[in-house]
């Protein structure tokens, strides 16, 4: 097993099979009040939230620790950890999962604290254009 696979719950689990975990526990209204994304508040279908999370990666990743740390309640680690992505945090094998928590103004809370460690490379988000060629205009090689 590699080091990136080793006792990671998320590690082959489908977006739309999290997303559905915990809308079917929560709903998504529920959800929309917990992670403060407006965009479960109109669910129009599974299929375009699932593109949302994936064309927002800060909206992705806190789906995914609100799933990790609210929903299968595994402790939160310590704030070095919460940097990186959720997919590339290593559960400790002693830890088991418990019960969802209830969602709550703490809960809600905890998530946003959680999720503003997490620090995103503006470089790659923002497209540079390319530099106008008058002599080219269509930018033909």
């Amino acid at each position: 097993m590699t080091a990136k696979t080793q006792n990671n719950p998320l590690y082959g689990l489908k977006l739309e099979i999290l997303l559905t975990e915990i809308s079917e526990h929560y709903t998504w209204p529920g959800l929309s009040k917990a992670l403060r994304i407006d965009r479960f508040d109109f669910h129009t279908g599974m299929k375009s939230t699932c593109k949302f999370l994936r064309n927002n990666q800060w909206a992705r990743e806190k789906v995914e620790t609100f799933y990790l740390h609210e929903f299968k309640a595994y402790p939160y680690p310590e704030p070095k950890l919460l940097a990186k992505p959720p997919r590339d945090r290593h559960i400790p094998e002693d830890q088991v999962e418990g019960t969802p928590e209830i969602i709550s103004d703490e809960l809600i809370e905890r998530v946003d604290i959680a999720c503003k460690y997490r620090v995103y490379d503006k470089v790659n988000a923002i497209k540079k254009e390319p530099v106008y060629d008058p002599s080219n205009p269509w930018g033909i090689k």
